[in-house]
């Protein structure tokens, strides 16, 4: 039987940090470019093991409080075993799908690495966050690799993730518009894909 998208990222947690390299310098940049304020309050979607943590932590100090989504429980299992609750108060990790996901709370940040290709219903998963901002909260959908080199990394994969790809950054920023979101910046080149939208006012 083939696998399921959830499956596919179950079996790979244990190795996940691994196999898949994340070059800080890049990951740095993105999380500059987004502006993360002091004691915001972030939403990680498909955040997997947790790269994102202590980046967003350093941003953010103890005062802000980042939650953590992934639809695969061993990503999230691996990613409370990295960000223990002693040592990181102000993180939790939520197993569920954003889709299905209800947050009696709104976010100062949603953020979305390295995850956006696997979500399958891109436009209703871009409204869906956009209604969890709070007002001038932003969006952000990032990778640290250009939109080619995912997209041929995703084809060379197993056929539950071979055809999940990564749009153009334009047509991203079109979805976010879609959601009443404002552009703040697209960078869809060589070295990385970046789009950020903003919360209207309330």
């Amino acid at each position: 039987m083939a696998l399921t998208q959830k499956e596919f990222f179950n079996n790979l947690a244990l190795e996940w940090d691994d196999k898949v390299k994340h070059d800080p310098f890049k990951l740095r940049e993105i999380i500059n470019l987004v502006n993360f304020s002091e004691g915001a309050a972030v939403l990680d979607v498909g955040c997997g093991t947790g790269v994102l943590v202590p980046y967003i932590n350093e941003k953010i100090g103890k005062s802000g409080r980042i939650v953590g989504l992934d639809i695969a429980e061993k990503m999230i299992q691996r990613a409370r075993e990295k960000f223990s609750e002693k040592d990181f108060p102000n993180v939790n990790f939520v197993v569920g799908d954003i889709m299905d996901y209800n947050f009696s709370d709104s976010f100062d940040f949603i953020i979305c690495y390295s995850s956006f290709p696997h979500f399958p219903d891109k436009i209703q998963s871009i409204k869906k966050m956009a209604s969890l901002l709070k007002p001038k909260g932003k969006l952000i959908i990032c990778h640290s690799e250009s939109r080619e080199k995912i997209n041929n990394l995703h084809r060379s994969l197993e056929k539950v993730v071979c055809s999940d790809v990564l749009p153009a950054g334009q047509e991203v920023a079109e979805y976010m518009c879609y959601a009443g979101l404002k552009i703040e910046k697209v960078i869809d080149d060589d070295d990385k894909f970046v789009v950020i939208g903003m919360c209207a006012m309330g």
